[in-house]
C-alpha cells in the first residue's frame, strides 16, 4: 500500500510540472514592452517656445542677429497727400531734385537762383500744347518742409503762361514745419499747380542747401482738401 501511495505522489507531481511547464510564460519582448495604459505618445521635441524662436530667427539678419525691416513703398513719405502727383521742372539746371524717405530733396545749385515748377510735364511747354491744371477750385496749399540750416524760400502759383505770380516769401527751419500759401488767384488753364524757388524776395540762394518739402495738399475756400484736375 506505501508503494501505492508513493506512486500516485509521484504521478501528481509529475501532472503538475507537466501543467506549469505548458503554460504560457512571458518572453523577454514581453518583459521590454510597455504599458498602454502608461505608453507616452511620441512628440516632437521642439516646443511652441522653440517655434516662435525659430520663427524669428528667420526675421534676423545672419550677421547682427538683429531684426531686418521690410522696407516697403508705404515707408517712403509721400509728397502729395490726396493728388495723384505732378511732374517737376527745374528751371536752367539751378537744382537737383532726390526723393527720398524724408520727401524731396531739393539741393541749391551755385548759380545764384533758383527755380522750379510743378506741373504735369516738365518736358512741354506752353507753347508746345501742354496739358494744363483747372485750379479754379483751389484757394490754398499747404506743405511740409525744412532745410538742413536756415533757410528761406519763395512760393507762388504758376499761370497759364507758366510764370509765377502773387509770390510770398516763407521761412524755414531745420526740423519740418507745415507752411501755408494762399493763392492770389487761379485760373482753369494754370500750367503748374505750384512754383517754389530762391532768390526773389531775399530768400535764399546758397549752394548745397538743402531744401526738403513733402506732404502737398489742396485746400478750397472752406478749407475741405481737394486737388487740382487736369485739362485732358
Amino acid at each position: 500500500m506505501k508503494k501505492i501511495a508513493k506512486l500516485f505522489a509521484v504521478t501528481g507531481m509529475m501532472s503538475l510540472l507537466i501543467s506549469f511547464v505548458g503554460c504560457d510564460m512571458a518572453t523577454e519582448a514581453d518583459l521590454v514592452g510597455t504599458n498602454p495604459q502608461t505608453t507616452v505618445p511620441a512628440t516632437d521635441n521642439t516646443s511652441s517656445a522653440d517655434t516662435e524662436k525659430e520663427s524669428d530667427d528667420s526675421n534676423k539678419d545672419e550677421k547682427t542677429n538683429k531684426p531686418t525691416t521690410d522696407k516697403s513703398s508705404s515707408d517712403t513719405t509721400s509728397l502729395w497727400s490726396m493728388f495723384d502727383g505732378a511732374d517737376m521742372q527745374v528751371w536752367e539746371k539751378t537744382a537737383t531734385l532726390e526723393e527720398t524717405e524724408e520727401g524731396l530733396e531739393i539741393t541749391i545749385g551755385d548759380k545764384g537762383w533758383w527755380g522750379m515748377c510743378f506741373c504735369n510735364d516738365g518736358t512741354v511747354g506752353v507753347a508746345d500744347g501742354a496739358v494744363t491744371f483747372d485750379m479754379s477750385n483751389i484757394k490754398t496749399v499747404k506743405f511740409d518742409a525744412k532745410a538742413s540750416k536756415k533757410a528761406s524760400i519763395w512760393v507762388s502759383g504758376s499761370d497759364s503762361a507758366s510764370k509765377p505770380y502773387n509770390q510770398e516769401k516763407v521761412t524755414l527751419s531745420t526740423e519740418f514745419e507745415t507752411k501755408s500759401y494762399t493763392y492770389g488767384s487761379t485760373s482753369a488753364t494754370d500750367y503748374g499747380v505750384l512754383d517754389i524757388g530762391g532768390g526773389d524776395l531775399g530768400t535764399t540762394t546758397e549752394s548745397d542747401v538743402v531744401i526738403t518739402i513733402r506732404n502737398i495738399r489742396f485746400f478750397d475756400a472752406d478749407d475741405n482738401e481737394t486737388v487740382p484736375t487736369r485739362n485732358e
